[in-house]
């Protein structure tokens, strides 16, 4: 069977494509070729003991390698071998020349302290200006045969990084995601080429950090089955992908009528640019597989150190510069939603993303403008009097929601629930573990802090002995809890009509109206004995700290 071997580029990254099947000259034949090698099932390494073997892939049973033409041709007859294709050039592609970081709204996610704290970002790239000011890298390697360095000396790798994460420092400029973990690959080098061989090493290597989010500011005219086998790897390793749609190259000597690759396969967010008029920037490839459009002409960001550019920062254009937007957006959803899905995180760009062009998804603007979130839930609205309350634990991290993008304001809380909001509140060792308490399992969420609690003398649990984790608690109970944990004084007698000076919570129900910590119902009573709310527990935490 006859095997396609291709040359690849990427969208920061340019392709220049040699394609089987296009007419070669016979000394253009006899070079050496590099090549990728896939296998049906396992790699058989008898057949490629004579062969300069560049990386050898864990993911997917292929190989890397440089033949000449005769070995080629063994290799292509091989029946163990199931595909040979050309290892594709890859070059950067953002343009030359920061309105940007305005576009996405990135300002409303940090009122509720979304920063990217805590998610993990790979860069494939041209490395990173490592001694730079405005970014810090957990973790680099370069994949690139024989260097070891992931400095960046072309430029066009840093650049990515200040749109995605350079740091909320008042230097240079501020990334959507300041706080994100940034892990470096370089598999570009100083003119901003590369091969797909070494982009593809570059995937295996980030999936085995175990990241959350890809970058690829890099395109190529063709696909290649060993691209396509390790983004999918990356997918089922719940890694979201965000490639560049790519700019305006002739692919064969003609525009391609869909985004480039690897932008174009299913598993990848592909990302074209705009201008700032939200048009469509002319050198942005569309098509039926573009996902999201972001800021792409214009866009100030890092830069390594040249002649030109002392500071260390420079205006750039290209859907290099747009794809990192998305993947600083996906960070921010991805911090709030940490237990979501990639497919369901997607959901929620698309479901927030400012349509463009024609209604719905598009040739030229996909889903729209990538929009970071306003706030983690979508069942409180701004104008509700506990809003500033929840906003205010939720940055504090103090209350993280019952599921993703659910605050439930009006639903009755659990006991377990209240001492964890309390004990992170005050700093409790909130560790799992075992507690006094026979109905309180040790790997259950809130066991660290009741454990804590008990110790502290906050909480005693119920008459029988056990604590009634998943109960409902009253608005006495919880004010006998606040009153323990901020020793709250009476200066002046509040009397409710329905709390008697002979029960339990008289003192205490007492402290925390005349601090004004909680306050009764419009008729003048106190409702002991009525279920607290998540927003009443908010509003009595926020002003007791």
């Amino acid at each position: 069977m006859k095997r396609a071997i291709r040359k690849v580029v990427l969208s920061s990254i340019i392709l220049f494509s040699i394609i089987f099947g296009v007419q070669v000259s016979a000394a253009e034949d006899e070079k050496m070729d590099r090549v990728i090698i896939g296998f049906e099932e396992t790699i058989n390494p008898e057949i490629l003991e004579s062969i300069q073997v560049h990386h050898t892939y864990e993911n997917i049973p292929a190989v890397s390698a440089t033949l000449d033409s005769g070995e080629l041709e063994r290799i292509q007859s091989h029946s163990d071998v199931m595909w040979v294709e050309k290892d594709q050039k890859v070059e950067t592609s953002g343009q030359k020349e920061t309105w940007g970081f305005k576009s996405t709204q990135a300002l409303q996610s940090r009122e509720w302290g979304l920063d990217g704290e805590g998610v993990k970002v790979a860069i494939i790239d041209t490395g990173i200006a490592q001694d730079h000011p405005d970014l810090d890298v957990v973790k680099g390697i370069s994949v690139i045969d024989g260097s070891d360095s992931w400095a960046d000396d072309n430029g066009h790798g840093t650049h990515v990084a200040g749109v995605i994460a350079a740091k909320n420092n008042d230097v240079g400029v501020v990334g959507v995601a300041p706080d994100a973990e940034l892990y470096i690959v370089k598999a570009l080098d100083q003119q901003g080429d590369g091969w797909e061989s070494e982009i593809i090493a570059g995937i295996e290597w980030a999936i085995a950090q175990e990241v959350d989010i890809i970058n690829l500011s890099l395109t190529s005219c063709q696909p290649s089955t060993g691209m396509k086998n390790t983004l999918k790897q990356a997918e089922e390793s719940g890694i979201s992908v965000v490639a560049a749609s790519g700019n305006g190259v002739l692919c064969s000597g003609e525009y391609l009528d869909d985004v480039m690759y690897p932008a174009r396969y299913e598993s990848v967010i592909s990302v074209g640019a705009i201008d700032d008029k939200n048009m469509r920037a002319l050198f942005s490839y569309g098509g039926a597989s573009l996902d999201f459009v972001a800021p792409g002409t214009g866009i100030y960001s890092s830069y390594i150190t040249t002649e030109k550019h002392p500071d260390g920062y420079r205006s750039m254009n290209g859907t290099s510069m747009a794809a990192p937007f998305v993947s600083g957006v996906m960070a921010l959803t991805k911090q709030a939603y940490p237990h979501t899905d990639i497919n369901d995180l997607e959901d929620l760009l698309i479901e927030n993303a400012v349509d463009l062009g024609e209604e719905g998804k598009d040739f030229d603007y996909g889903h729209g403008l990538v929009q970071s979130l306003s706030q983690p839930f979508n069942d409180i609205a701004e104008k509700s009097w506990y809003y500033s309350y929840v906003q205010e634990l939720y940055n504090d991290g103090i209350i993280k929601g019952i599921k993703d993008g659910v605050f439930a304001p009006l639903g009755e809380i659990t006991r377990e629930e209240v001492v964890t909001m309390i004990g992170r509140s005050i700093g409790l060792d909130g560790e799992k573990r075992a507690t006094p308490f026979p109905d309180v399992n040790a790997a259950s969420f809130g066991s660290g802090y009741i454990a804590s609690a008990v110790e502290r003398g906050i909480i005693k649990g119920l008459p029988d002995g056990t604590f009634g984790p998943k109960k409902k608690i009253s608005r006495g109970e919880v004010a006998v809890i606040i009153d323990r944990v901020y020793d709250l004084e009476s200066t002046t007698q509040v009397s409710f009509p329905d709390v008697s000076s002979g029960v339990y919570y008289y003192d205490a129900v007492t402290a925390v109206s005349t601090a004004g910590v909680v306050t009764g119902f419009p008729d003048g009573t106190f409702g002991p004995q009525k279920n607290i709310t998540r927003s009443e527990l908010a509003a009595i935490l926020a002003r007791a700290m």
